[in-house]
């Protein structure tokens, strides 16, 4: 019980950390740093998205982008169909999946424009096509288990080199699960813990140009950073509490908080770019952020768990 006791706040190693100036606490507490170091310029697109008359989402729980400017929500409640695409303008251009889901978690498109749905509750992944078109399927449904085709309670899913992937599960079996292209099982990694490549939630994944995977292990308050074999490679415990994150490309890392309600922009080393949000459910900011998407044109659409989902441009 000792670990569920502290998820709601930073590790030990964090809170015993001293910082005097700014850029020090940058690279230790970087959440309670107010002012961005660099600002990013980045401002809400207000009355994005448009919804339809009668329409109403619940708790956003997943966000996505691909190369064509669609722009996916996936969310939890019965007032609209759980999976919706819209354009750059918020108008919508398709929706899908009533009845499916036991209960929406992250959702993300791979490099051919199709989409990964993550059914956190019914232990299975989708894969859509751009209309809607279910091109197969990962896990069994309703059998939670910890093998090559069972998850138990999966979270996010990152791509790797040569059309393998990796699977954050997740709320139950604490692990990062490899497979190949052809959804062939190569290997997991991970156990509960507080140690060095244990997670207390691998609650959202993504890698870099170099396959290095990120496992956000949110309520550890810390992102690890592996080996595409599960080799731990770095540990960061100065950013906050990581509810989403995506390699983007531009060559950063963004990270959404949904606690200290920030958007953080890093290095792949782990050196803090700039950051911004503040706490409030109110256009522009981003308290209960739960996952985070950007756009090829630099977009960072969020999704909340208040249903919200939000769309900040450069523009």
């Amino acid at each position: 019980m000792e670990i569920w006791e502290r998820i709601d706040s930073p590790s030990d190693e964090v809170l015993e950390a001293q910082a005097g100036s700014t850029e020090e606490l940058l690279n230790v507490r970087a959440w309670e740093v107010e002012e961005s170091p660099t600002p990013l310029g980045y401002t809400v697109v207000k009355g994005w998205p448009k919804l339809p008359d009668g329409w109403m989402l619940g708790q956003v729980a997943g966000v996505a982008t691909d190369s064509k400017g669609r722009y996916y929500v996936f969310h939890r409640g019965e007032g609209a169909p759980p999976l919706i695409c819209f354009d750059r303008a918020g108008e919508v251009i398709r929706s899908w999946g009533v009845g499916v889901f036991v209960r929406p978690h992250m959702v993300k498109c791979d490099g051919d424009d199709n989409i990964w749905a993550i059914d956190d509750n019914g232990h299975v992944l989708y894969l859509y096509s751009p209309e809607g078109e279910v091109l197969r399927t990962l896990g069994t449904k309703g059998a939670p288990g910890e093998d090559g085709s069972h998850f138990d309670k999966p979270t996010d899913i990152a791509y790797g080199r040569e059309g393998g992937f990796y699977v954050s599960d997740g709320y139950g079996n604490k692990r990062v699960a490899r497979f190949n292209k052809g959804l062939n099982f190569q290997g997991q990694w991970g156990s509960e813990g507080v140690e060095p490549g244990q997670f207390v939630l691998p609650h959202a994944i993504t890698t870099d140009e170099e396959e290095r995977v990120y496992v956000a292990d949110r309520n550890r308050w810390r992102v690890q950073i592996f080996s595409p074999e599960g080799k731990q490679l770095k540990m960061w415990t100065h950013i906050g509490k990581p509810f989403g994150i995506v390699y983007a490309s531009d060559g950063y890392l963004y990270i959404c908080d949904g606690t200290n309600a920030r958007v953080t922009k890093v290095e792949t080393s782990g050196k803090i770019v700039g950051f911004f949000g503040t706490p409030s459910d109110n256009a522009g900011q981003i308290s209960t952020a739960h996952d985070i998407s950007v756009a090829p044109n630099g977009d960072i659409l969020l999704g909340h768990l208040d249903g919200r989902a939000q769309l900040f441009s450069l523009d």
